[in-house]
């Protein structure tokens, strides 16, 4: 079990391991959307209100201290939520802004209930959501004679003092119940019936407790209407497991090899089931099992068993309530067997991040063939390969990449950009844990890789002591292992002695003499041995044999050891270490690289033409970047840096400011 610190970076990189089976019965923490709801509702109502199973998540909670700052009295006791309501018309001002954090839902019903207040307020959020549209409740919320000022249609959002507000009929654009439900929290300080009509049907969990609380509620097809200025009573609200959160144990389990157990009391909300009939209807054997009603909403528990997904063109009357789903879905996608089709869900490119261009960029990292579309995306089901993936703060989608690790064993997935995760799911790693599921924060590896005369050697060397790391020069691997073939007699024909060999070759790697990479083979510095002539010659006899190659590849790995790694080579980033946390590709024109290879070789007395190196590095070139396996090219990932006109110096200072962007170092704030 991995120590996880108590506040995530958004550097910090973790990676789960594949189980060998997945049985039992777990429980999700409680539904984020019913949590908010339940939480502003009780303080509108008088009398008490109490909450069991509440999401404690940072989202949630953000809400429930907005509510406090506006006068609700509200006793957190860990496992009851007691609420003391004030009525719709007994909040107070607040004397500070208040702060929603990263909760997109919490800040548009916020704005219903702030627009029809007597005091002015300010709902302020964290840099996510800050970039995230506002004008879709600003809109109906100011035809309702709201007072708001926002720049560009975002947080912050200032609210005006309120005289009354008017009801109104109102037409979405979209099917969304942070719209929906801020417009009918504002309607119940309206004089008259507030309705709200959709193009597709959105979650109704406000319309549900409302009319739990009290409310005079009205639901026609797609049209929801409130009656305004009721008693809202206090209630008890048992809070069900989140499907949102189930979803991604419901992918998890069907797409693992050897999966079988249950999703206890999980919220079966005809509004939010759509990932149910989604994944039902690409082949997974999803049952429900105990239904019963809870508080007035459906809950039920799921069995989950492996199963063999296929692709679908995925209904788009689904999409409404599956919106929360889809980047786990995507992630079932990929690994289904045939082509799925999304359209119409342009709406995910205004959630926590843009989650379609998020996860096709992941998705296509890995080597799934994907891509975009306006309003959704293509992804053809294949293996996933190893690669570092970027959550960008969207705790969803970082939950979804890592959840892929533990269903590819063949691969090293690892996520960066899991800071946010704790806004829906807070026990989501010590849950995961409790399934069996090994999580771990991998040691950092820099890799550098480029031709030769480009630097990476040098670099590396000065990196790795700079950061007081190891050091791999895997150019060096195939001349070691030769040298200590000769050195032990092992002929450079004998498979099984040189494989030996190669498993347990000693090597160290530091900065030498004119901040040149020094290598030591069992504790000797052997740099001169390893580049004479014949050294060479049993070095290309042994670097073909298959068995060697792969022998050396894991040696390559067993130097990723804390506290990190830099290695340097050709491949390091897209073939020994494609999960590294940082990828850099140094690279020059081949008249500087061969000038600089001129001077080394005349320092060291040996007499060549520059137009030779110069024809020979452009042939290598060529070679190099062509060749069918492991060809020379930077990562996908990589930053790519031309030393042409750089000193090593100034190479040096800015992989060091991409560590410092890239890694959480222990050191660093």
């Amino acid at each position: 079990m991995v120590n996880l610190p108590n506040d995530i970076d958004a550097r910090d990189v973790f990676q789960f391991q594949s189980p060998e089976s997945l049985t039992g019965a777990f429980t999700v923490p409680g539904d984020k959307s019913i949590s908010h709801r339940a939480i502003i509702f009780g303080s509108l109502a008088t009398g008490e209100t109490t909450i069991s199973g509440f999401l404690r998540s940072e989202d949630c909670l953000a809400t429930l201290e907005v509510m406090r700052s506006l006068g609700v009295a509200i006793d957190d006791r860990g496992d009851e939520i007691i609420i003391q309501g004030v009525g719709l018309h007994g909040l107070q001002a607040a004397n500070k802004d208040l702060d929603c954090g990263n909760a997109g839902t919490a800040m548009r019903l916020l704005s219903g209930l702030l627009a029809a207040q007597p005091f002015g307020s300010t709902l302020v959020g964290d840099e996510s959501l800050s970039v995230r549209p506002m004008g879709r409740v600003i809109k109906p919320l100011s035809e309702m004679g709201a007072q708001i000022e926002s720049d560009e249609q975002t947080a912050p959002l200032t609210f005006k003092p309120a005289t009354q507000l008017k009801a109104i009929d109102y037409n979405s654009p979209i099917a969304s119940a942070q719209v929906k439900s801020a417009v009918l929290i504002a309607g119940l300080y309206a004089e008259g019936t507030t309705t709200v009509t959709e193009p597709h049907k959105s979650r109704d969990h406000t319309e549900t407790m409302l009319a739990g609380f009290g409310c005079d509620v009205e639901v026609n097809g797609l049209q929801v209407s409130v009656k305004g200025l009721p008693q809202l009573k206090g209630q008890r609200i048992q809070v069900p497991a989140d499907i949102s959160s189930a979803a991604f144990l419901m992918v998890l389990g069907l797409c693992h090899t050897d999966a079988d157990f249950v999703l206890q009391n999980v919220s079966i909300n005809p509004t939010r089931d759509g990932v149910i009939k989604i994944l039902q209807a690409m082949g997974g054997r999803l049952t429900l099992l105990n239904p019963k009603n809870q508080a007035g909403e459906p809950v039920a528990d799921i069995r989950v068993q492996s199963s063999k997904l296929h692709g679908i063109d995925i209904p788009i009357e689904l999409i409404p309530s599956a919106i929360d789903e889809f980047p786990v879905l995507f992630i079932a996608a990929a690994l289904a067997h045939g082509e799925t089709r999304l359209t119409g869900a342009e709406e995910l490119r205004h959630k926590e991040s843009d989650r379609i261009q998020v996860m096709i960029n992941g998705l296509q990292l890995l080597g799934i063939d994907c891509h975009e579309l306006p309003d959704g995306a293509i992804i053809r089901g294949g293996q996933m390969h190893s690669g570092l993936v970027d959550g960008s703060g969207d705790h969803r989608c970082a939950m979804s990449f890592l959840l892929a690790g533990a269903l590819q064993p063949a691969a090293h997935i690892a996520v960066k950009g899991c800071h946010n995760i704790g806004t829906s799911f807070p026990v989501f790693f010590e849950l995961i844990e409790s399934m069996g599921i090994a999580v771990e924060q991998p040691v950092p590896v820099i890799t550098v890789d480029g031709p030769s005369g480009v630097g990476k050697g040098t670099t590396s060397a000065l990196l790795a002591d700079h950061l007081k790391w190891h050091l791999l020069d895997s150019g060096a691997i195939y001349r070691a292992l030769a040298l200590k073939a000769e050195l032990s007699g092992v002929a450079t024909d004998d498979e099984t002695a040189l494989v030996k060999l190669a498993s347990q070759l000693q090597l160290e790697f530091a900065v030498g003499a004119e901040q040149s990479t020094q290598v030591k083979l069992d504790g000797q510095v052997v740099n001169e041995a390893l580049r004479s002539e014949a050294n060479g010659e049993r070095a290309s006899k042994i670097a073909p044999i298959p068995a060697v190659r792969a022998a050396l590849m894991q040696r390559q790995k067993d130097f990723q050891q804390a506290p990190g790694l830099v290695a340097d080579g050709r491949d390091m980033g897209t073939v020994v270490f494609q999960s590294a946390h940082l990828k850099v590709f140094l690279t020059a024109n081949s008249a500087e690289r061969a000038k600089r290879r001129f001077k080394q070789l005349q320092a060291r007395g040996v007499d060549v033409k520059i137009r030779d190196l110069l024809e020979d590095i452009e042939a290598r070139d060529l070679r190099d970047s062509t060749r069918k396996v492991a060809p020379l090219v930077p990562a996908a990932d990589a930053h790519v840096i031309d030393t042409s006109e750089l000193s090593i110096e100034q190479v040096l200072a800015q992989v060091i400011q991409l560590v410092r962007q890239h890694i959480h170092l222990p050191d660093q704030d």
